[in-house]
């Protein structure tokens, strides 16, 4: 017979069809609707996909549309977790937008 002695069973990594990566399909289906929106439309938005976690990076104009971004990213199919690393920043303008929100109807 056979004797180990000191040895202790390591489990061996789980194979790598395991981990539930996101493919390139599913970061340009969520930059598709990022950029379709007429809210997030003109707002630089990154997308990538780490293993099963979407990453969302960029600059946002307010605290909603970063919400926006995450909710519209999460309906994605297949996208579970997401970390929205979007940043808030007040001047950051949609271009498609009129800025000039006084301005008056000819």
């Amino acid at each position: 017979s056979l004797a180990v002695t000191g040895c202790v069973d390591v489990a061996p990594p789980p194979p790598i069809n395991s981990i539930h990566s996101l493919d390139m399909g599913r970061v340009a289906a969520v930059e598709a609707i990022l950029k379709g929106d007429p809210v997030l439309a003109g707002c630089v938005i990154k997308v990538s996909a780490q293993n099963d976690l979407l990453v969302l990076d960029g600059e946002v104009p307010t605290n909603d549309a970063k919400a926006r971004a995450e909710t519209m990213a999460g309906r994605v199919e297949g996208v579970k977790k997401i970390a929205n690393h979007l940043e808030v920043k007040p001047g950051v303008q949609n271009p498609n937008e009129n800025t000039d929100l006084n301005a008056t109807p000819q």
